[in-house]
């Protein structure tokens, strides 16, 4: 069967269980659900709880799937995860994370950040049938069924997990396209879910409106507010990560920031449930800093 393969091995799209399925009771064997199942969920309503989500004071809507979804988009996910991507790849990626997407442009002697828009609510459904129908080349009712779980209101929704994943692959040609774009020109292209990085020797602004082009061209945008162009001597930020013109990663002063304000609340609260959720941040927050001050090392 399909889900027998192992969980960590690593084949071509092609060897995916994906690859050319036609029928919709293999897919629900995939899927580890009946075909009852599959039948009755696509079929359902209200499968997402909507939600306005407040970040650095701006406000953006959280669409997240019902329990029963959510479990079947993780395991999505997870066959597709296990398709081999290429190196400019960090997220989502086993293996990789956005300290790995930082390190693979340590000492470049000029970096250019991008970002991609509104990325999910920016992917259409059709593009996503259109990597199961073509690139996939599953059946057309197959890849409707796929689109149908994995897209809301004629989008990828911002809160399913794999969204991600999806969002690379139903532009994955372009981002081929981008990264040979950018190997031309002997620069490095990473990409970290929409944060698009590009380093080298030199970048001129022709290699960077190529890439933007090429974006638009596809239908998503970049947001301006957030190009940032770093050079000689100046500290580069990447995926929130500091490289220093010494060649190290250190976290930003905000981390420093957080971390501190935690252990000031630290030490006035009594409440026990209030510290265990403090100390919990924390925690987390140092493991961050560790992993970044670890990898800078290797």
């Amino acid at each position: 069967m399909p889900q027998s393969k192992n969980k960590y091995s690593r084949y071509d799209l092609d060897q995916s269980p994906f690859f050319r399925l036609t029928s919709q009771a293999k897919l629900a064997k995939v899927l580890w659900i009946s075909k009852r199942k599959l039948e009755i969920l696509i079929d359902s309503e209200n499968l997402y709880t909507e939600d306005v989500f407040i970040k650095s004071g701006k406000s953006r809507l959280l669409a997240k799937p019902r329990y029963d979804l959510k479990k079947v988009q993780k395991q999505i996910e997870d066959i597709l995860k296990r398709i081999k991507c290429p190196d400019y790849l960090h997220s989502p990626k086993k293996d990789c994370s956005y300290i790995s997407n930082a390190k693979v442009h340590i000492n470049a002697n000029v970096v250019v950040t991008l970002d991609i828009e509104k990325y999910f609510s920016s992917t259409p459904s059709r593009r996503v049938y259109w990597f199961f129908h073509k690139k996939m080349q599953c059946s057309p009712d197959v890849a409707s069924i796929l689109t149908k779980l994995l897209t809301f209101k004629d989008h990828l929704p911002t809160g399913s997990p794999s969204s991600p994943l999806i969002a690379y692959f139903a532009y994955i040609d372009m981002w081929d396209e981008i990264n040979e774009i950018v190997e031309n020109a002997n620069c490095k292209l990473s990409l970290y879910i929409d944060d698009v990085t590009i380093s080298g020797q030199n970048i001129s602004g022709k290699l960077i409106w190529e890439v933007k082009k090429k974006i638009y061209s596809n239908g998503l945008s970049v947001n301006k507010s957030k190009e940032k162009r770093y050079s000689g001597k100046q500290s580069r930020q990447v995926t929130g990560v500091i490289l220093t013109p010494q060649g190290e990663m250190k976290i930003p002063n905000r981390q420093h920031l957080k971390m501190y304000k935690v252990r000031k609340l630290l030490k006035k609260t009594n409440d026990p449930e209030t510290k265990d959720n403090l100390t919990q941040k924390l925690n987390g927050l140092e493991s961050q800093a560790k992993q970044i001050m670890s990898s800078s090392k290797t």
